[in-house]
């Protein structure tokens, strides 16, 4: 291990059912001053971590960073953080100082989310996580009994959810207007193998290269089981590899299907399914280039059963919506966002739900407008998502909406859709024993094996 003995770090925090851990300052209160500033570690600083700086807007003390490549970082960490301590291991963050870190920021690759974030909750610490919240589901539902047992303030970071325009999504579902929804459609664009963030390799498998000398490849792999490097992996296009990422579905979906997940309270679906896909390699290595999946959610006491469908690559719904627009709207692969199909009308928003929502018949929807419902949920201070954070850890207002509680729902789902996507065909999901009834090699990625030494859970209560 690097800097510092796993066995002692892990001995510090104090894992363990009898576990003792102390809660930052501000979770308990102590500052109430307008102008006190909460005490912030970043964990992953560089590519998507430039969103974490900017989006702070100034209103945190950044203490301290941590990134496992000191290359790929330095233009970050010298525009954003010059004055903060710098570590490439975050237990030997954690470990140092510990003691001047209320809160921490994690920014790195999908397979990495669980350790880091539960290891920072076990020191007390409050969190805010990029989407998808895990890598697998196991890892979700422990992060969402980690927010009950650590009494920490939690937030994933898909940005939608902190805005006013889900909340009027949701204001506008729950006035009756669109009348029962029985499907939902997510449409998003790529994956882009000439993007920064997806790289299709040439062949396969990869040839073992040098790791560069400013990257700790054994702390960027953390709890994955050890692969040789190659660059194909890092530092931005892990996301197109199930063992680092989750693809477009799991990237996207938090975004783009937040509303309705959210509206529609959508759990536990019966079954999950793969209806297309196409994949260049072995599909239970790398994403498909294009897929169709859909989960089936039972009826509950308050809606009807629901249908729900995700495209990516240039997949597209067979049909429009029954009340979409005669003339000047046109319904055409290459579109993204979500379609809420309603028995009376459609809701819809672009690839995010703060993109452009709206009811889908034009004329309806002018008329909609005019008498639209009263504002019944309480909105984030300027819509920002580490704002909603900052003030639910001083104490300045409620929980936040995108808690692990919700996120680790949003999440499953997400990562539900995944699996069908690299194992193919029908699962039938039991959610209350998290099994497939019929697909028994999907255990294996319901719970993925740590890499010896970096175990985590929540202690038993």
């Amino acid at each position: 291990m690097h800097n510092i003995n796993r066995r002692s770090f892990i001995k510090n925090i104090g894992t363990g059912a009898a576990a003792m851990f102390v809660l930052p300052r501000f979770s308990i209160a102590q500052s109430k001053s307008p102008s006190s500033k909460i005490n912030v570690a970043c964990v992953g600083v560089g590519g998507i971590g430039e969103m974490t700086f900017n989006g702070m807007g100034g209103e945190a003390n950044i203490v301290a960073i941590c990134d496992v490549d000191t290359a790929y970082s330095a233009a970050n960490r010298k525009k954003y953080a010059p004055n903060a301590k710098f570590f490439t291991d975050y237990r030997e963050m954690l470990d140092k100082m510990g003691k001047d870190i209320d809160a921490v920021c994690v920014s790195t690759p999908d397979h990495s989310h669980f350790k880091i974030t539960m290891d920072a909750m076990q020191c007390g610490k409050h969190v805010a996580v990029q989407k998808p919240l895990t890598h697998d589901v196991w890892q979700a539902r422990e992060l969402a009994k980690a927010r009950k047992y650590y009494k920490v303030q939690t937030q994933m970071m898909n940005q939608g959810h902190a805005t006013s325009a889900i909340r009027m999504i949701k204001e506008w579902y729950d006035s009756g207007v669109t009348g029962p929804v029985r499907q939902v459609h997510v449409m998003c664009g790529g994956p882009d193998w000439k993007s920064i963030y997806f790289k299709k390799p040439s062949s396969y498998p990869f040839a073992k290269e040098d790791v560069p000398s400013s990257l700790n490849w054994d702390l960027w792999l953390n709890q994955a089981q050890y692969k040789d490097y190659n660059s194909v992996y890092a530092p931005l296009t892990w996301r197109g590899f199930w063992d680092f990422g989750t693809g477009m579905l799991g990237d996207w979906f938090c975004h783009t299907a937040d509303a309705p997940v959210w509206c529609l309270d959508l759990k536990d679906p019966t079954s999950i399914e793969l209806l297309e896909s196409d994949c260049s390699f072995d599909q239970n290595v790398i994403i498909p280039n294009s897929s169709v999946v859909k989960w089936s959610f039972p009826a509950t006491d308050k809606r009807e059963a629901v249908d729900m469908y995700w495209y990516d690559g240039g997949k597209f719904p067979a049909q429009k919506p029954h009340d979409w627009d005669k003339e000047g709207r046109e319904f055409k692969p290459g579109a993204v966002g979500m379609l809420m199909v309603g028995d009376k009308h459609t809701l819809e928003s672009g690839v995010r739900p703060n993109f452009s929502p709206r009811l889908s018949n034009t004329e309806f929807f002018k008329e909609f407008r005019k008498n639209a419902p009263e504002k019944s949920i309480p909105r984030v201070r300027k819509d920002n998502l580490y704002f909603e954070w900052f003030d639910a850890i001083k104490g300045d207002g409620p929980e936040c909406g995108s808690n692990f509680g919700y996120a680790a729902q949003l999440t499953e789902v997400a990562l539900l859709g995944s699996l069908a996507q690299r194992i193919g065909g029908r699962i039938e999901w039991d959610a209350k024993n998290m099994r497939s009834t019929n697909r028994p090699e999907a255990a294996q990625y319901v719970k993925v094996e740590p890499r010896k030494g970096w175990e985590a859970s929540v202690p038993n209560a």
